[in-house]
Order: C-alpha cells, then sequence, then structure tokens
C-alpha cells in the first residue's frame, strides 16, 4: 500500500516537474514570436493613442472639458510605448534574447508586457470615440455671470426669500418692486441662475413702458407650448410699468397651469399686487457698509489712503445705496488721481438746477460715468443713442451710417472703417454700463426681422437714459427727444424749437406734420422712422439748412416734397419702407448726399440724375419690388461707391449696368440680386459680397449666416459656361448656392479647381443630374495648376470649415459620401438640411461617428429614404465600408432631429450598435408610416423619457407601440 501512494506522489511530481520544464522550453523557443507579438501590440497601442490625440485636439479647438483620465490613460500609454520601443530597440530582437539573462526571461517579459499593452488598450476603447463633455446650447442662464453677494445681506435676503416663493407650490406669480436702480433686474436673474435645474425652460422678457404685445408672443410662444404639455417653466417679465393680460401675452396662467411661475419686476408696487402676485417682495437700497463693499469690489481697491478713503466715503453715500449707480460712480472714478475724485463728490454734492426728480433718480450719478469717457466719439454716439425709444434697439450699423454724415469721427477713409471705430466706442460704452449688450437666440429659419438679423443690436438702461436726456436738454446742443410716446400728429411752435440741433419723432403715429416753414438753423438731425406719415408738406424742410441727417423710413410716404431740395448740406438720407415712393429724380440735386437708402420703396427704376450724385459712398436699393430698370452711365458715374444694394426682381429687367461696377475701384461691399450674372466684371477691391437671384429669398429654409460675409448663389447655368469672374468669387465664398446646374455631377472632384478654403455652407438646389456631394474614390489623383501653370497639390483638408449643408430637390442623389477620406474633413458641420431628394440612405454610421459638431438633422419628403445611418454593412461607391460591432458604444452629439413624410424609412439607424444621445433636446418624427424602429441596438436619450401606456419606455417600443396603434408614425416630443 505504501508503494502504491509513493508511486502515484512520484507520477505527480514527474508530471508537475516534466510540465514545468515543458513551460520554459516553450518560453525559449518561441523567445521571437513572443517579442513580435509584443511589437504588434505596441504599435497597435501608438495608433490609437493617435486617434485618441486626434479627438483630444478636436475637443479642446471646441473649448469641451476633456472627462475624467483621458490624460491620465494618454501618459500610460506614452510610458508603455517608450518601454517597448527601448526593449525592442534597433530591431535585434533575436540577438537581444541571447544577451540577456537567458531566452526564457526575455521570451517571459515579452508575454507580460504585451498583456499589459493589451489591457491599456482594452482601457482606451471608449475615448476613440469620446473624450470629453459635449458643449450644451447656450441659453440665457448660461450667458448670465454670477454676482458676487458676500457680505450684501440686503440682496442676499432677497433672493433668498425670492427663491423660497418661486419654490412655493401654492405661488404662482412673484412680484419685485423697488426704485429703478435698485438691483430688480440682477436679483430676477440671479434667480434664473440659482434655480435653473428646477426647470425646463426660463425666459427672460423686458416689458418697458411701451408694450409689444407681438414680441412678448413671439418670446414666450415655445415656452407656452410646453407649459400646455405639462413642463414646469419660469416666465420673468422685467419691468412692468402697468397691468398687463396674461392671457393676451399668450402666457397660460391660473390653476390649471400651476406649472408655469412667473416673476415680476416693476417699480410699483401697486402693478405687482394688480397682476395678482401672490407674494410682493420690495428691494431696499443697500445699507452704508453694504454700498462700501460693492463699490470697493467695483473700483477694485481694498486698502485706502485716509483722504482717498474718506472722499470715497462721502461719494458712496451720495449714491443712495443704489448698486446700479454705485457700479456706474465706480467704474467713472476707478483708478483715478484723488482731485479728479475730489471734483466728483462736489459735482454729486453740488444743487440740482430744474426738476428735483433727476436727483431723486440719481441722474448726477450716472452723469459722472458720461463725464469720465475719455473717448468723445464714444460721448458722442452715447447722446445718439438717447434718440431712440426706451428700451428700444440700437443698430451698431445705423450708428456706423449716422456718425460719418455728422462729421462725428475724423474723416475715416471708408464707412467699413468707420464700422470698426463704432465698435470700439460701443464697447467702451457697454464697459461703463452705459450701453446693454443684447443676447439674442438664433432665430428661425422662417424669420424675416433683417434688422435684427444683419446688424448688432444693443440697448440703453432706461435711468441711463433719462441721464443722456438730461445731458442734451440741458446742454448746448439741444435735444428733443419725443420718441415711441405714441404721439399722433406734431404741431410744435417754431420760436419754443428753434435752438435745437437734433430732433428725434421716431416710433409714434403721426401722420401729419405743419403745412408751413419751420424755423430750425441749427437743426443737423431730424429722425422721425416708423411713423404713418404718407405725405410730407411741400414747405416742411425750407427751414433747416444746416440738416444732415434725414430718417423718414418705415412711412409710407408717396412723394416727395419741394422743399427737400433745399437741403444742400444733407449728406445721409434714409427713406427705407416706403413702398409707394416710385419717382426720385428730385434727389439728383443733393450735391451733399453720401449715403441714400431706398430699399423695399416702390421705384422702378434708377433715373440719370442720381448720376449727378458723385459724393455718394452708399446706395441702397434693395427689395424693391418694382425696380426693374438702371439707366445706363449712371452707375459708373458714382466713383466713390463704397457699397452697392441692387435688387431687380423682374428678371428680364436690364442687367447691362453691371459691366459699369468695373469703374468702381473704391467699391468694398456688394449685395447683388439680378436675374443675370454673366455681366458681372472682375472686382479686386470686394471685402464682403451677397450676389444671387431675386429668388433666393423664396425658400423658407434660407438662412444667411451671420458667420458668412461672402455669399454667392449661381443659378440655372451649365457649369462650362461659368465666366472667369463668377469662378473667382466661388473660390471667395463662404456660403455657396448652387441652383439648377445642369452639367454637375458632384461637387468634388468636378468644382475643385475652385477651392473651398473659405467655405462654410453649403446650399444645392435642382441640381438634376447630381449624383453626390462628394466621391472620394476619384480624389487621389487630383492636381490643379497654379498661376505659373505647373502642378499644385492640395493644402490640406476639403471642406474643413462647413458647417451647414443644404441639399433640396436632387432627383438623382444617391450618396453625400462615404467613409472619412484623407482630403475629406466635415469636423465642423453642424447642421444637415434634406429636402425632396432620392436618398435611400443618408451615411454609414463609420462617417456618423466622426462628425462630433452635427448638432442639427433636418430631413423631409425624401420618398424612398429607409435609413438616415446606415450599419456601414453595404457598398456604397464600390469601396468596402467598416463594419461596426454589435456591441461597439457610439456618441452621436444631436440637439435636433427632424424628420417629416419619410414614407419608406424603416429605422433611424439600421445597425445594432448601442448609441448614444448626451445632447439631444428636441425629437420630430412626422408621417414617417413605415418607421416600426428608432434602430436595433439601445438607445440612450439622456434627456428624454418615453412613456407608453402610462409607463416608462424605450424610444424603441415607444415608436413600436404608436405605429401599432395608430399604422403609422406621427409624432413626439417627451422630455424628462
Amino acid at each position: 500500500m505504501a508503494d502504491a501512494v509513493i508511486s502515484s506522489i512520484t507520477g505527480k511530481v514527474v508530471d508537475l516537474l516534466c510540465g514545468a520544464a515543458i513551460k520554459e522550453i516553450s518560453y525559449m523557443c518561441n523567445c521571437s514570436e513572443n517579442v513580435e507579438k509584443y511589437k504588434k501590440e505596441a504599435d497597435k497601442l501608438s495608433l490609437m493613442k493617435g486617434r485618441v490625440q486626434q479627438q483630444i485636439d478636436l475637443a479642446k479647438s471646441n473649448g469641451e472639458n476633456l472627462l475624467s483620465g483621458v490624460e491620465e490613460w494618454m501618459e500610460e500609454a506614452d510610458a508603455e510605448i517608450s518601454n517597448a520601443t527601448e526593449f525592442t530597440n534597433g530591431g535585434e530582437d533575436q540577438e537581444k534574447c541571447f544577451h540577456l539573462c537567458t531566452l526564457r526571461r526575455c521570451s517571459k517579459m515579452a508575454i507580460e508586457k504585451t498583456f499589459s499593452l493589451q489591457q491599456h488598450q482594452e482601457a482606451g476603447k471608449s475615448f476613440e470615440t469620446c473624450v470629453s463633455l459635449p458643449v450644451r446650447s447656450t441659453k440665457f442662464t448660461d450667458l448670465y455671470q454670477r454676482k458676487n453677494l458676500d457680505n450684501i445681506n440686503t440682496q442676499k435676503s432677497i433672493l433668498e426669500e425670492i427663491i423660497r416663493a418661486i419654490e412655493d407650490e401654492t405661488i404662482q406669480i412673484v412680484g419685485i418692486n423697488g426704485l429703478g436702480g435698485v438691483g430688480k433686474t440682477t436679483l430676477a436673474s440671479e434667480v434664473a441662475k440659482e434655480i435653473k435645474n428646477q426647470f425646463a425652460d426660463i425666459v427672460f422678457v423686458t416689458v418697458s413702458r411701451t408694450v409689444d404685445v407681438k414680441m412678448i408672443q413671439e418670446k414666450v410662444g415655445v415656452a407656452a407650448s410646453r407649459i400646455m404639455n405639462g413642463e414646469k417653466v419660469l416666465i420673468i417679465l422685467d419691468d412692468v410699468w402697468e397691468e398687463l393680460k396674461l392671457e393676451e401675452l399668450g402666457i397660460p396662467c391660473g390653476s390649471e397651469y400651476m406649472n408655469c411661475k412667473i416673476l415680476l419686476t416693476s417699480r410699483s408696487r401697486d402693478v405687482c399686487a394688480a397682476m395678482n402676485a401672490q407674494k410682493n417682495i420690495s428691494v431696499n437700497p443697500l445699507q452704508e457698509e453694504e454700498a462700501w463693499t460693492l463699490f470697493e469690489r467695483v473700483v477694485g481697491k481694498s486698502e485706502w489712503e485716509d483722504t482717498l478713503k474718506e472722499v470715497a466715503l462721502k461719494i458712496v453715500k451720495e449714491c443712495g445705496g443704489l448698486p446700479l449707480f454705485i457700479q456706474a460712480v465706480g467704474k467713472a472714478l476707478k483708478d483715478k488721481e484723488l482731485k479728479i475724485w475730489e471734483a466728483a463728490l462736489r459735482r454729486l454734492q453740488a444743487p440740482m438746477d430744474g426738476d428735483v426728480s433727476y436727483k431723486k433718480e440719481g441722474i448726477l450719478q450716472l452723469k459722472l460715468s458720461y463725464d469720465y469717457l475719455e473717448d468723445e466719439v464714444a460721448k458722442s454716439l452715447f447722446l445718439l443713442c438717447s434718440m431712440f425709444p426706451e428700451d428700444g434697439y440700437i443698430g451698431l450699423k445705423t450708428l456706423t451710417h449716422y456718425g460719418p454724415a455728422l462729421g462725428i469721427f475724423n474723416n475715416p477713409d471708408s464707412i467699413h472703417d468707420t464700422k470698426d471705430i463704432v465698435q470700439l466706442a460701443v464697447e467702451s460704452l457697454k464697459s461703463s454700463f452705459l450701453l446693454l449688450p443684447t443676447y439674442r437666440k438664433n432665430y428661425s429659419l422662417n424669420d424675416f426681422n433683417l434688422q435684427k438679423r444683419e446688424e448688432e443690436l444693443f440697448k440703453m438702461h432706461d435711468l441711463v437714459r433719462e441721464m443722456a436726456l438730461f445731458i442734451t436738454f440741458k446742454g448746448d446742443d439741444k435735444f428733443l427727444v419725443n420718441s415711441g410716446k405714441g404721439l399722433r400728429e406734431w404741431q410744435p411752435r417754431s420760436d419754443v424749437i428753434k435752438s435745437y440741433k437734433k430732433i428725434s419723432l421716431m416710433e409714434n403715429k403721426i401722420c401729419k406734420l405743419p403745412d408751413y416753414e419751420l424755423d430750425l438753423p441749427y437743426l443737423d438731425t431730424f429722425l422721425i422712422q416708423r411713423n404713418e406719415l404718407s405725405i410730407v408738406p411741400d414747405e416742411f424742410f425750407r427751414g433747416m439748412k444746416e440738416l444732415k441727417v434725414l430718417d423718414m423710413s418705415g412711412n409710407n410716404i408717396s412723394s416727395l416734397p419741394q422743399s427737400l431740395t433745399q437741403l444742400t448740406m444733407l449728406r445721409l438720407l434714409d427713406l427705407n419702407g416706403n413702398r409707394s415712393l416710385c419717382k426720385i429724380s428730385l434727389l439728383g440735386g443733393l450735391s451733399c448726399l453720401e449715403i441714400l437708402k431706398l430699399r423695399r420703396t416702390g421705384i422702378r427704376n434708377i433715373p440719370e440724375e442720381i448720376g449727378r450724385l458723385t459724393n455718394l459712398r452708399l446706395l441702397d436699393v434693395y427689395y424693391c419690388d418694382d425696380l426693374s430698370y438702371v439707366t445706363p452711365g449712371v452707375i459708373s458715374k458714382l466713383t466713390r461707391l463704397e457699397e452697392l444694394y441692387v435688387w431687380l426682381l423682374n428678371e428680364e429687367g436690364n442687367c447691362n449696368f453691371l459691366t459699369e461696377l468695373s469703374e468702381l475701384t473704391l467699391l468694398k461691399i456688394l449685395h447683388l440680386r439680378v436675374g443675370e450674372l454673366r455681366y458681372i466684371p472682375k472686382i479686386e477691391t470686394l471685402i464682403e459680397f451677397d450676389i444671387g437671384t431675386p429668388s433666393t429669398y423664396a425658400d423658407p429654409f434660407y438662412d444667411k449666416g451671420d458667420l458668412c460675409k461672402r455669399c454667392l448663389e449661381v443659378p440655372e447655368y451649365k457649369k462650362c459656361s461659368w465666366t472667369m469672374p463668377i469662378r473667382k468669387l466661388i473660390q471667395l465664398s463662404e456660403m455657396l448656392t448652387l441652383r439648377g446646374i445642369e452639367d454637375l455631377d458632384n461637387i468634388l472632384p468636378d468644382l475643385y479647381q475652385e477651392g473651398f478654403h473659405e467655405l462654410r455652407e453649403i446650399h444645392l438646389y435642382s441640381c438634376e443630374n447630381l449624383r453626390s456631394l462628394v466621391k472620394t474614390c476619384d480624389l487621389d489623383g487630383i492636381q490643379t495648376s497654379n498661376e505659373g501653370g505647373g502642378p499644385m497639390k492640395t493644402k490640406g483638408k476639403f471642406f474643413p470649415h462647413v458647417e451647414v449643408i443644404y441639399l433640396a430637390s436632387l432627383d438623382r442623389l444617391e450618396l453625400l459620401w462615404d467613409n472619412p477620406h484623407q482630403y475629406i474633413s466635415f469636423c465642423n458641420l453642424k447642421k444637415i438640411i434634406i429636402r425632396y431628394c432620392s436618398l435611400l440612405k443618408l451615411f454609414p454610421i463609420t462617417v456618423a461617428r466622426g462628425l462630433v459638431n452635427l448638432k442639427y438633422l433636418y430631413i423631409e419628403y425624401c420618398y424612398s429614404l429607409v435609413n438616415v445611418i446606415s450599419d456601414g454593412d453595404e457598398q456604397t461607391t464600390g469601396g468596402e465600408i467598416e463594419l461596426v460591432k454589435q456591441d461597439t458604444i457610439i456618441m452621436l452629439p444631436f440637439i435636433n432631429i427632424y424628420l417629416n413624410y419619410l414614407p419608406k424609412l424603416e429605422s433611424f439607424y439600421s445597425g445594432h450598435s448601442i448609441i448614444k444621445y448626451p445632447s439631444l433636446e428636441d425629437i420630430r418624427v412626422e408621417d414617417c408610416r413605415s418607421m416600426k424602429r428608432w434602430s436595433y441596438g439601445e438607445n440612450h436619450t439622456t434627456k428624454f423619457t418615453f412613456y407608453l401606456e402610462g409607463r416608462e419606455c424605450s424610444i424603441n417600443d415607444y415608436i413600436a407601440g404608436k405605429h401599432e396603434e395608430y399604422g403609422h408614425f406621427t409624432g413626439m416630443n417627451k422630455r424628462t
């Protein structure tokens, strides 16, 4: 028995020894193979590191925050690759094995290091597709910067009280009331920032004295829909002066809509009470210590010299505890000498002439900000801004035109240079709290409020405006400002207004002017735009010999008064929007005129008399529906023209005048809409242009991006007939629209010779032979010629700056592009709009995952579309498509997806991968009758929760359930 046991143990020992020996022999025999495998894994990790680095570079360029662990993974990858290089250095791996301690040790180390490399690759797989947190869309609460309320307990306690009232489920309307400048608007903004996560949406509306019901309805429209869908929304109505009927403003309220919270700010407690505010909170001025704390923060001081502090304390006391005034005065005195502070104090303590209410409102305190402006241009523009209505928008372009006509600037070389001067002055005024920036969301595709789309806008705080009006009333250059007051007629006494230099009657309802001569010998500016004038009496302008700026835009004037010819000093005349005005020959006598605006008037031709305006620098006849003829020789005589805007709606209109553009050697900006472009000459001086046909704006999806300053539409030509000037414009364009180009098969490589280095937007309409946007399979052989005739290689990738692609009515379109190519980069693409095209699918998932900035996707009326994103298992252009594993996690950056009338659409994505939509905020699917699922894999919509029959479900189940219930899927818009 003992022998048997010994024999058994001996056998096991021999087996173990043999196994160990075999393993050791294996190490030695397979040394080269193990080392080679280690090298290959190191190469794989190096490639992966390169891909992750590309993602990191892109994320940083977009201002995104890197995910935790990304940088650590990159550092470890560097160390692993460095160790591998050192281990296998010089390609002498086999020899190294023999010179290390043993073949066994070398082989074993290679196996262990290979395993380490494989583990690191596994850890980095997710970073190949996502290394950062996506940038959220900008909202009001994102733009607002929190104020430091530490040690300012008056406002801090009120802020907490307001928040408690809003969080109270029994309270719907909360009112904040107090003196102007006490900080009501700031507190409302602080509230919005503090509790933004408690609401699906927060809307901030400035109401002001003159209530614009339509504007308010537009601003709250989307929020109102969300309220009626049961979502929780906060609407802030700022600066309310009178009782408002919320139902007339389109705001759902009452016991049925307690999910709607309303926050009011007003100078009157009675107004808040009249609007049924269940909680009415008064805001008091700051205590002396709090006011001093705020003042110290504004001037950036915590240590003071005794004399200066004594003066500063007295100045703060004069500010009356009003934060608006404390900030304005502090900003004005910051970094100034003691004598300036002392002079400021004397002025604040001096008795006030005239109405004492100005002292109460702190007008003198605010005036300090104006007095200490060092830029005289900024001062002049600031006073001009006071001529606009309270809470009205003031346009940068408007000031750019008014300023030169009034001689405010020191003779800049061009109107374009003036814009830079105005921009700097406006920024100075903003930094001194004398102007307020306006934060506007992107306008909808159907928004044609062109003033808001075409120029930067800003506003004046109403108390700051009162201060400016006080200056202009008391100064030598007296202003009469009655803008936005609802006046129906204006019949002043001539002796009373004789001394005025500027008069503003804009935005009233004036339909009648005096039918006698007014003696206004000093008047240089008369603003009466946006009234209801149809007739201007012939004698009206005779007594205004010094008039330089006359703005009568936005009326319905049918004929020009004879007295207009007496305005021999006139430099700017704005008649925009007078649609009944047809004859303008009378203007030929205004020899000093530099800016003439006739946009949206009823003129039918540009007569020869306009050719006498040889000092003209800007001529605007855009959107004139009846304009069909430009008298030959007129344009060529206007040799000082810098900006020209022409719109010939009649496509058969005379276009020969275009050849005269070559005579305009100072022309910098050209906006041109005509039926024929072949007469356009080569113009070397252009820095901005918008050239095309009038029909472009008929498309509701057409939207000239704010960033696109050079836009070209080429209509209904054969590509081979394009002139050299047109080809040059294509090369310079930031936005390119091609419509009805018969012989165009694709954009690349067909149009490569025109270049796309500046391109931001591509719009293609009705190009019946277009089969693809890009044919990447043909790009390897692309070469073009430089001016010297030699070959020139491509400079970087194509389309690196493209942000928008819009395709419509392309009956033969088969695909956009296939796999990403070494010559193609759509890394900045943000929006795709496709309508009435014959696509079967948009692009494969391998392409979609590379479109890291694609936020908006709109597809409608594409009757053949089966999938938006394909799995990549089919050949698209004859080349092989990379397959994606079923368990792969893919991040898609969409914010908005809109799918409408796609009768053959089966799914959004045809594959089985796990798709995450971390930024998706809106989905609309309508009339997609074949759609039974979103995809075949998992879908994670972070900001959405779907419910079916009262139970939470996935998007796939939701679509399937709706399809089964109704026979087709009609729509969705479900949010958490």
